[in-house]
């Protein structure tokens, strides 16, 4: 089986997305958060522009990762201090966000699993 351009560029924007969105949601830091999320959306852009669906990735690109994430970005600059970090996450909170996640991960799988594709 020959791997083609295609399928190497959405492994890797996949991997970005994966990757940034844990990072997005775990950083202490807001303004990190900030960056790793307009990250994720300029991916998600990406594949959008592979899929052919131009207007969307337009969309994307400018309404979310140019608008709302400069929004974000200036919001935190002008109401807190950039070294400022997050509390720590206690190990409560952490056990159920995992819980909801695996739940939520198990709800989607079956739900695409049982979906009769054409």
């Amino acid at each position: 089986m020959e791997i083609t351009v295609h399928q190497i560029m959405f492994a890797l924007f996949s991997a970005i997305i994966l990757v940034f969105s844990v990072l997005t949601v775990t950083t202490r830091r807001i303004l990190r958060a900030a960056t790793f999320l307009l990250l994720v959306l300029v991916s998600t852009a990406g594949l959008y522009f592979m899929l052919n669906y131009q207007f969307m990735a337009a969309v994307q690109l400018t309404l979310y990762a140019g608008g709302i994430v400069v929004l974000i970005i200036f919001s935190i600059l002008l109401t807190s201090h950039i070294s400022q970090k997050f509390e720590p996450i206690g190990w409560k909170k952490m056990y159920f966000s995992a819980l909801a996640a695996i739940a939520g991960a198990i709800l989607c799988i079956t739900t695409i699993l049982q979906h009769n594709f054409q």
